[in-house]
């Protein structure tokens, strides 16, 4: 009995140490953690792009050559809450009649709320002035938009990047692409609607590959606008482009077809058709990169002898900080129109892109 008893003590003694070394050495467990608070709302940014230019006239045009500003937005976004923000940009721009001819004037090109998270996640709605499917996708593509409008806006078959109206986007399941709807007045920024007759406009884009190393680049986009001056009388477009994005090139190849009979005319309607290319080669984001843009437009399948071709063709250094990017683009233009009354174009532009 006397031996079992000195043996357990033994034991405990041996045993305590090490038991109470353990128990001290464990910490209980964290707190939960706190949940994270909303920010103080609203959260308001201010930046700018702005469009410097010196274009100089080298055929037709008398030696015509003079500096300019060609844009200067006032970009304000805000975030009123977790799903609400809205955007609010005036911009400058010269204009050309009335009193003020020859003057910079200030207007507003986008103005809407948006609402986030509409149905699934990264999907919005927008209501009010803001960007139509189209034009604000290739230019995300094509960053030249200081060399001058892409090819459906600078043929008039597009009036505008911003519109009033109502749009849904929404990311596809998987990475496979996306897809922007909406109704507009279909006048563009800068005009009102002066009838009942709405344009009805989606872009859907695919990325076949959205997993494969290099191929996830390539894309294709279909872009359809349904719509009408007035009544019987026509505005349709249609755009096919498939483009590919890589850090060391960009390129787009689209096709696109009109049907249109634009007011005052007599009613009749106008089939239009055309095609563009654009390459970028490029070191990447930042440094050298080579322009090389050719647009083809008919604007009228009906007659003969009446197309146009554009060449573009220069290059670009490219500065990108946090938040800020600076490009320097040096262009050489040239039009060629099959009409013999319509003289030809050639000029250079030297242009500078400042966004922050």
């Amino acid at each position: 009995m006397t031996k079992r008893f000195y043996l357990t003590l033994t034991l405990l003694l041996a045993a305590g140490p090490a038991v109470l070394a353990q128990t001290a050495g464990s910490a209980p467990p964290p707190p939960p953690a706190a949940a994270p608070t909303e920010p103080d709302y609203p959260i308001v940014r201010v930046g700018m792009v702005t469009f410097l230019q010196y274009g100089a006239e080298l055929k037709n045009r008398s030696g015509q050559n003079a500096f300019d500003v060609t844009r200067a937005y006032l970009n304000i976004n805000g975030q009123l809450a977790r799903n609400v923000r809205f955007r609010f940009t005036p911009d400058i721009r010269r204009i050309t009649d009335g009193s003020l001819a020859g003057s910079l004037t200030v207007r507003v090109k986008y103005a809407f709320a948006q609402f986030d998270n509409i149905l699934n996640e990264r999907s919005w709605v927008r209501f009010g002035l803001h960007q139509s499917p189209w034009l604000d996708f290739e230019e995300s593509i094509n960053r030249y938009r200081v060399q001058g409008q892409v090819f459906s806006e600078r043929e008039g078959l597009i009036p505008g990047s911003a519109d009033f109206g109502a749009s849904y986007f929404t990311p596809l399941p998987g990475g496979y692409g996306e897809l922007h709807a909406g109704v507009y007045n279909g006048e563009g920024f800068a005009q009102t609607d002066p009838n009942k007759y709405k344009s009805v406009q989606t872009r859907l884009t695919i990325r076949p590959f959205p997993n494969r190393g290099i191929a996830r680049g390539l894309r294709v986009s279909g872009f359809a606008s349904a719509g009408w001056y007035a009544a019987d009388r026509p505005r349709h477009l249609g755009i096919l482009m498939g483009s590919f994005e890589h850090a060391r090139l960009a390129a787009t190849v689209q096709r696109l077809a009109a049907r249109e009979s634009p007011p005052p005319a007599a009613p009749r309607d106008i089939d239009r058709s055309g095609w563009s290319v654009f390459v970028e080669p490029r070191q990447g984001p930042a440094g050298l990169a080579g322009i090389l843009r050719i647009d083809r437009f008919d604007p009228d399948d009906g007659l003969v002898n009446n197309a146009q071709r554009r060449v573009i063709a220069g290059g670009a250094y490219w500065f990108v900080w946090p938040r800020t990017r600076l490009g320097l683009v040096a262009t050489d233009e040239q039009v060629r129109y099959d009409a013999p009354a319509r003289p030809d174009e050639h000029r250079l532009l030297f242009q500078t892109h400042i966004e922050f």
